[in-house]
């Protein structure tokens, strides 16, 4: 019985020093400039950004490209390129970008320094239930290349995302909840066994023992006078 009080107190420290449940965070972090790391071509950098960090079925979307020459020489013919995934369907592109194959693409030549910008508006269609978000992927390539020198996405909180940390941490806090209760009540439980021997101790006198040795002697001599 003298390990409840300890576990009580254990138990009392965990409750006020457990964390706290934070809500998760669903915005998106800001889209960072990619450059090409390939010293044997161009050196590129690439940006795409909706301005949104949540979107929705129905939406209309405008997606904002920006293609960099950070080299020390002209380039001609950059395909750059803008990814629609399932769900995202283009409404318009500027600047003649064609959509095939599920992407936008567009040709362009940039000098020393120079930047080239592109825009698309697409519209958010419906997306499977448990797609937690919507990402697009801008790309640019050398004349004749295969693979992109350089790369950049850009990605959106969808409903099914935006529900999923809300479910997650309820159970958090559900959980927390009820282990906070069981402390609580084993800790009621601590301080009642404690006070019940506190109590025991004072109701007895520490000389009610010795007092009822003279009586039980009086007694058998009282006993032994009227059988004689």
């Amino acid at each position: 019985m003298r390990r409840i009080p300890l576990l009580a107190t254990a138990l009392a420290a965990w409750v006020l020093t457990g964390p706290a449940v934070a809500p998760a965070q669903a915005a998106a972090p800001t889209p960072k400039p990619s450059a090409s790391a390939s010293p044997a071509g161009p050196l590129l950098s690439i940006t795409v950004d909706d301005g949104r960090t949540e979107v929705a079925a129905g939406d209309e979307l405008t997606y904002r490209l920006t293609v960099r020459n950070l080299g020390t020489t002209k380039v001609s013919d950059i395909k750059v390129s803008q990814s629609l995934p399932t769900g995202l369907t283009l409404v318009s592109a500027d600047r003649g970008g064609k959509a095939r194959d599920g992407a936008v693409t567009w040709v362009t030549d940039l000098k020393v320094g120079q930047e080239s910008n592109f825009s698309t508006v697409a519209r958010v269609g419906d997306t499977p239930k448990d797609l937690l978000r919507l990402a697009t992927v801008a790309c640019a390539t050398a004349k004749g290349g295969t693979k992109p020198l350089v790369c950049a996405t850009h990605s959106d909180l969808l409903p099914a995302g935006a529900v999923a940390p809300a479910a997650e941490d309820a159970g958090i806090s559900w959980l927390w909840s009820a282990g906070a209760a069981a402390a609580l009540l084993i800790i009621g439980l601590g301080v009642f066994v404690l006070l019940r021997r506190i109590r025991g101790r004072r109701a007895v006198p520490a000389h009610a023992h010795s007092a009822s040795r003279p009586t039980e002697s009086t007694d058998r001599m009282a006993g032994a006078v009227t059988l004689e």
